[in-house]
Formats: structure tokens, sequence, C-alpha cells
């Protein structure tokens, strides 16, 4: 009655290995759909991931939209740190000056986003501010007065005696009945949690403007390095050409000269 579990026979998923033209593939198509700037973002992974599976499909090589993702991720984070070691394994010069290219590219997309964001978290900031400022409005206003109660039938009128004038004359003026003020107490409560409410909101926002600032200078200065290595670099190709050429000469000079010996 008892039956032996046999081996799961669900197809495993293949592990792929990126390659440098791989990840210029990858990278190329990232920048083409730029989901950094779709609200739905998973949907183009998805399609980008799509995409690079019916181009390699010749290569049993098949990504999917997690995958798609988290190389392009280690990509930047290799880029960010300066890591170019990591950049360049697995490929030739000609494929890394492309590969770092394009990651300065998507780079720049990224930043875009962040930008878009903070942008759109200061229009939802001063909108909840301008609702709020017209609610506690709204709080202070007074209340309309209510409607005097229904009279009801009149007693029979008490004939009073007239008072002397000598008694008139000696009875105090009444004041004359005011209307109701509202609670000044409330209204001031209330205006100073909207100036509070107010000053707290321009802080936030001079605080992300200064944390946007920053960011455009290490994006800057990331450029600047960036810069300063394609500049190192070129100059050791240039070095290594240099020596390579030298040391032909000097080997087509031995050569001249081993052969007037032999002659």
């Amino acid at each position: 009655g008892f039956s032996l579990a046999g081996p799961s026979s669900a197809p495993r998923k293949r592990q792929v290995r990126f390659s440098a033209r791989h990840d210029i593939l990858l990278l190329r198509e990232v920048i083409a759909q730029n989901p950094f700037s779709s609200k739905e973002p998973g949907r183009i992974w998805a399609r980008v991931g799509e995409i690079i599976s019916a181009a390699l499909q010749d290569e049993n090589f098949e990504v999917d939209a997690r995958r798609c993702r988290e190389r392009t991720a280690l990509l930047l984070d290799y880029y960010k740190k300066q890591d170019f070691a990591s950049l360049r394994r697995f490929g030739t010069e000609r494929l890394y000056a492309q590969k770092e290219d394009l990651l300065h590219e998507v780079l720049e997309l990224e930043a875009e986003k962040g930008l878009m964001g903070a942008t759109e978290s200061k229009y939802q900031d001063e909108a909840t501010a301008e609702m709020r400022k017209r609610a506690l409005e709204e709080l202070c206003q007074p209340e309309p007065e209510k409607p005097a109660p229904m009279s009801t039938p009149a007693a029979p009128e008490t004939v009073l005696p007239t008072p002397e004038p000598e008694e008139q004359e000696e009875l105090p003026e009444l004041p004359a009945p005011t209307a109701k003020r509202p609670c000044q107490c409330c209204c001031q409560t209330y205006s100073e949690i909207l100036s509070f409410l107010e000053k707290r909101a321009e802080a936030e926002q001079h605080l992300r403007e200064e944390e946007m600032a920053l960011r455009r200078e290490e994006l800057e200065i990331q450029r600047s390095k960036i810069a300063l290595e394609r500049e190192r670099l070129g100059a050791e190709r240039r070095e290594r050409e240099r020596r390579f050429e030298l040391e032909s000469q000097e080997r087509q000079v031995i050569l001249d000269l081993l052969k007037e010996k032999v002659l």
C-alpha cells in the first residue's frame, strides 16, 4: 500500500552565464525599453528577457525578468564602485569600452528616475499642504447661528403697574444682546498647527533639494573619474603600442645584424 516517491519530473531552469557579449545585448535592450521610466517596470523587464531569449535562441540562452534585472543591477554596482576588473572579466578591451559606454547611459536613466520621483513627491507634498490648509480654514469658520425655536402660544399678558417718572430714571440701562462670537482659542491653535506644518514642509523640501544637489555632484564626480580612467587606459594602450613598436624595431635590427654576419 506504500509507494516510493521517485525523482521530480518538473524541468529545472538551466543556469545561464553572462558573457561580455551577452551583457552588451542586455544593456542595449535596457536602454531601448527603459524600465526605469515605466509605471509597470516588471512588465518591461519581462519584455527585455523575452527579446534577449529570442535573439539568443540558437545558443539556448533563456533569461526572465528577474535575471535581467539582477544582472543589470550587478553591472551598475560594479560601475558605481569602479570595479573595472569585474567589468573586464571574460571580454576584450573593445567589448569593455562598449559596455562602459552603455553602463553610463543606463546610470543616467536611473538618475533621471530619481529626479522625476523627487519632483512628483514635491507636487504631492504641496497638494497635501494645500488640503490641510483648506481643512483648517473650514474648521476655523464660526458655526452658523441656530434658528430660533418655534414660539409657543403666549400666555395671557399680565398688566404691570407703570412706574412713576422718578422710578424710570433710577432703572439702569441694560446692554443690547450681542451675537455669539467664534472661539478665538481654537482658531489660534489651528493657525499654529498650520504654520508648523508649512514650516516642516519647507524644511523637508529644502532637505530634498540638498540631497538632489549632492546626488548631482556625485554623478559629476563619477563622470570625471570615468573620464580619467578612460584617459589612463588610453595612455596605457598607447604605451603598449609604442613599446611593441620599439621591440619590433629592435628585433628587426638584430635580424639585420645576423644576416650581415651570416652573409
